[in-house]
């Protein structure tokens, strides 16, 4: 099931010049700095969720290594990419791509743990990664199954007004599929309805690119 909090709260920080996601569930806590439409920034406090972790997940870094560099970065205080590169153990070139899938391992969690979720402008550096709020955002809708998505508009009838220009559109990295269906300017949810259509709908709701009308 999706969180309707942390969405909406990506919706308002999209809608900033900069903007912090925090997100709060039983599992940790979760923040995304966003600048400009792009998030720049991860933080975790979920354990699994760190980049030692994923990099052994990867088979990128020995699993037997991730407890004792964990705990040499924090006892230096380090972010472990810092002491990755130190010993290296990881090319510079590789940091920020592992960076970036760390960011969609926690935006993924984050979408579907339960809890709360709010945004507030500012308090956004400069952050190391670059990854569009939208794409990312519809990236994760595509691979939900359609039920899902129809439980998050909680409606089963009317239409999704869709209301992205194209400049927009164009951001989205849109398969064309999903731009035909996007430039209908409707998706109806009743009847036999392209589950691809609904769960773009989905997403360009979730974003405030779309409304819904009985």
């Amino acid at each position: 099931m999706l969180n309707p909090r942390f969405l909406s709260a990506l919706s308002l920080s999209g809608s900033k010049p900069s903007a912090r996601v925090v997100a709060r569930g039983p599992s940790g806590i979760r923040c995304f700095s966003v600048a400009n439409g792009y998030i720049v920034s991860s933080e975790s406090t979920v354990p699994s969720e760190g980049l030692l972790d994923l990099l052994a997940s990867e088979e990128r870094l020995d699993r037997g290594l991730v407890e004792p560099l964990g705990a040499a970065a924090a006892k230096r205080g380090l972010p472990p990419e810092h002491l990755l590169l130190e010993e290296k153990l990881i090319q510079p070139a590789e940091i920020v791509g592992a960076l970036e899938r760390l960011a969609t391992v926690r935006f993924r969690a984050a979408m579907v743990d339960e809890g709360q979720a709010a945004a507030a402008a500012g308090g956004v550096g400069r952050g190391t990664i670059r990854l569009h709020l939208g794409a990312l955002l519809l990236e994760q809708f595509r691979a939900l199954p359609s039920e899902v998505v129809r439980q998050y508009l909680g409606v089963t009838s009317g239409a999704l007004k869709l209301h992205a220009g194209e400049e927009a559109l164009g951001a989205l990295r849109l398969q064309p599929a999903e731009l035909r269906a996007a430039r209908q300017a409707e998706v109806f949810l009743s009847g036999v309805q392209n589950e691809r259509a609904v769960r773009l709908g989905g997403a360009l709701l979730a974003l405030g690119l779309a409304t819904w009308h009985p």
